[in-house]
């Protein structure tokens, strides 16, 4: 077993690429008090003390998390904060507001989408409450909420079974991946890490999902392969990166980690024709196969043996270049579009006042998914500041005739982690 926190480990690749941070922003449907949000918001956060802790470098030259007691930082601005720094106390989570929205920054290695929306709940009741409203606080982990043995729960790879799955799924691995996008956003003296919000209401999207025999992955995947065809006609192949958190196959179907592999579905030009329904159909009978608890208990033991690697690096140096060079999450199979899918959130009484929520992480060709009481709130992420994509997946969700609101390019202004020198 891994000889450090579990929640370490992701901290050595950030040292390389810093794709673990990320920020959620809710629009509420008035402005924000920031004198009330604040002191809310230090009150909310002590209810999850694994989230308070600080960075440090122990004598064997490994990442430790150590507690920390000061309170969580909420600034002024939509702007990129530096977590782990002096400016959010040492911590690797932090609050923007701006008008009324309200960013949530985090470092991935504690959690993702899925776990930070207990920490977002729990915030916007206590902030609401405070202003006055009486919120039922329903499913939401509230300051006098005891924190169980099964939030905190680690997966033991002594209690997973051992088998093979029914069936694999094998395709070529090679697909068209827009590597020319970065070039030339790296050539680009100002480039823009942005997203564009798209609201779809949530029951057209159900109800759609549910007459063409899918899933709101499914669905989202078969409709970004259409804008691929449209927007790159000269290619053949398309990959998509399905995001799955696996926790409940790990045996911890409670635990605040976000327990993540992808799963892949390849589309080729042969498909382009065909109707949503049928590649909805095929997309989920590809997902079906890689779902098995049997893929995520060996990518769970792949995973550990990954980590005792790092641990068996004598130096931060060559840990570092280690988990950066090895990284599994990093090295996956190349895809031409990601989808993230924080999956059904049960608002209760804070759903009034959400008027959007959109999760923001670095990305390009990705759409993050979250969901309102209303609306199905997608960022679509791209590097491009020309449009592309944008246009053709629009003109895809108006072939198939849906009702939704687009934003403009927005910046996602995501924020940086500052670790321990080495």
């Amino acid at each position: 077993m891994p000889r450090y926190d579990f929640d370490s480990y992701l901290l050595y690749e950030i040292k390389k690429r810093n794709v673990y941070s990320a920020k959620i922003k809710v629009i509420l449907n008035e402005k924000v008090n920031g004198a009330v949000l604040r002191s809310a918001a230090e009150k909310a956060f002590r209810r999850f003390p694994y989230y308070s802790k600080t960075v440090a470098l122990d004598k064997d030259g490994g990442y430790i998390l150590e507690p920390c007691d000061k309170p969580l930082c909420v600034i002024e601005g939509d702007r990129s904060v530096l977590l782990g720094s002096e400016e959010t106390n040492g911590l690797l989570f932090a609050i923007n507001y701006e008008d009324s929205s309200v960013f949530f920054n985090i470092s991935h290695n504690f959690c993702g989408g899925c776990g930070t929306m207990r920490w977002i709940k729990a915030t916007l009741w206590q902030y609401l409450t405070d202003l006055g409203y009486e919120i039922d606080k329903t499913g939401i982990m509230t300051t006098d909420t005891p924190i169980t043995d099964d939030e905190q729960a680690i997966p033991d790879p002594d209690f997973l079974p051992v088998g093979e799955p029914v069936g694999k799924l094998d395709f070529a691995m090679d697909s068209f991946v827009p590597m020319n996008d970065y070039i030339e956003s790296m050539r680009d003296p100002e480039p823009l890490k942005g997203y564009y919000p798209i609201d779809i209401p949530r029951k057209e999207l159900m109800k759609y999902a549910r007459d063409n025999d899918g899933s709101p992955n499914s669905i989202l995947s078969a409709l970004l392969f259409k804008m691929c065809v449209k927007a790159l006609p000269e290619q053949s192949k398309f990959t998509a990166g399905i995001a799955n958190n696996y926790r409940a196959d790990a045996g911890c179907p409670e635990t605040y980690r976000d327990i993540l592999r992808q799963m892949y579905v390849q589309y080729n030009t042969g498909m382009k024709d065909w109707s949503i329904d049928k590649l909805s159909t095929v997309t989920r009978s590809r997902m079906y196969i890689q779902m098995q608890p049997e893929y995520s208990w060996d990518q769970y033991r792949k995973m550990l043996e990954f980590r005792d690697q790092i641990d068996a690096r004598p130096s931060i140096e060559e840990k570092v270049d280690f988990a950066g060079e090895n990284s599994p999450t990093i090295h996956g199979v190349p895809s031409a579009f990601h989808i993230s899918y924080v999956g059904k959130v049960d608002w209760g009484g804070l759903g009034p006042f959400i008027k959007g929520i959109y999760s923001l992480t670095q990305a390009h060709l990705m759409i993050e998914v979250n969901a309102t009481d209303e609306n199905f709130c997608i960022s679509f992420h791209t590097i491009r500041k020309d449009g592309k994509y944008i246009r053709e997946f629009l003109q895809v969700l108006d072939e198939e005739g849906f009702a939704y609101t687009a934003g403009e390019l927005t910046d996602r202004k995501l924020p940086d982690t500052v670790l321990p020198p080495f």
